[in-house]
């Protein structure tokens, strides 16, 4: 029993230490905010964005951004010569497929599969967001810390 106890406890570790935290990026990060936007028609979109403001010298190959317990893709934006990390996380559940439960299984051909979603691999607050970015083949990842919250953003 005890075995098993020190074998958790040792994976627990080794998961914890496989993120290296780094403070030399290529990049630094100016300010971040977030807001959520709401459609003004019932049964529309609805999202937390978040906006990260960067710079850097040279390009950086950002990969995702972790955020509120979500996952997205890292798309880089420009307005007026600055460069922004975009992280949109729709939150909206409006957009559900239908599916057929009859006891007959072949009443329920066509039903697609809940697509499996990533495990969220931090623990942060809830104004905090973990960014990566891969230089050469390696995978690296830079905290931003005091995210903004910005007023509610309701589309008409």
């Amino acid at each position: 029993m005890k075995l098993i106890g020190i074998l958790i406890l040792a994976l627990s570790f080794t998961k914890c230490a496989s993120v290296k935290m780094e403070n030399n990026h290529p990049f630094k990060i100016e300010s971040a905010s977030y807001s959520h936007v709401t459609g003004g028609v019932k049964g529309s979109y609805s999202s937390t964005n978040l906006i990260i403001n960067f710079t850097a010298e040279k390009p950086v190959d950002f990969q995702k951004v972790y955020f509120q317990n979500k996952i997205t893709k890292a798309v880089i934006e420009q307005h007026n010569d600055k460069q922004y990390i975009a992280a949109r996380y729709k939150t909206s559940s409006n957009d559900r497929k239908d599916i057929i439960l009859h006891a007959d299984p072949k009443k329920e051909f066509g039903n697609t599969p809940n697509t499996p979603t990533e495990e969220f691999p931090f623990e942060l607050k809830e104004n905090e967001a973990m960014v990566s970015y891969v230089i050469g083949e390696k995978i690296h990842y830079v905290k931003v810390k005091n995210i903004i919250k910005k007023d509610n953003v309701f589309m008409q």
